[in-house]
């Protein structure tokens, strides 16, 4: 059994793009009283999100398409593809924790147009801190690109497998509803080849 590491980054801030909360707003720029919206979403979700993080590191083994990782066997082209040469990867598992979910829930009832805003901050910083995890792991080793289930022909019913390999219900409190789909939401899982 691989030893499942945690992140917590109470301790640090995380980034924005303003252009990437844009991007996910499906706008190429902001005037004055989007930015202003987006400022104010931003210190909303910094106030309350919780990012957190387990990983571990485990053995890759391929014969083509088939891969046989830390959680369990993997017949996906793509993700072969990307772990090519690799003999270790990383799994992980990142979130911002439920009051993020909580809070955009709250305004979709009493102001859709500031959730959606909203919306677009959280996934800018969960992706934000995916790459922080991304730096942490990578730190004295090259990476390959991060590869999370639902990309190409990577199911997504694995999920299951990664959440319960790292335990992340326990360690940070995600969830795995029946369409496979996670909560809170703005959570991510990915593997990351270690390359050699």
């Amino acid at each position: 059994m691989s030893e499942i590491s945690f992140i917590n980054t109470n301790a640090i801030e995380l980034k924005l793009n303003d252009k990437e909360i844009c991007r996910y707003l499906n706008m190429r720029a902001c005037d004055g009283a989007l930015c202003e919206l987006i400022d104010g979403c931003k210190k909303e979700v910094a106030g309350i999100a919780s990012p957190k993080a387990v990983f571990a590191k485990v053995s890759v083994k391929a014969l083509n398409e088939k891969l046989s990782l830390g959680f369990g066997d993997v017949c996906s082209k793509k993700l072969a593809k990307n772990l090519c040469g690799c003999g270790e990867a990383f799994v992980f598992c990142a979130t911002l924790g439920q009051e993020v979910d909580r809070l955009i829930n709250k305004y979709s009832k009493i102001e859709p147009s500031r959730a959606i805003v909203l919306d677009s901050v959280a996934t800018a910083m969960i992706e934000e801190f995916c790459d922080y995890v991304n730096d942490i792991l990578g730190e004295n080793r090259s990476l390959r690109p991060r590869f999370s289930c639902g990309y190409g022909d990577f199911d997504i019913k694995h999920q299951a497998e990664i959440l319960d390999f790292l335990d992340a219900k326990k360690r940070i409190g995600v969830y795995l509803l029946d369409s496979y789909m996670m909560t809170p939401f703005k959570t991510v899982t990915a593997i990351v080849g270690i390359a050699k």
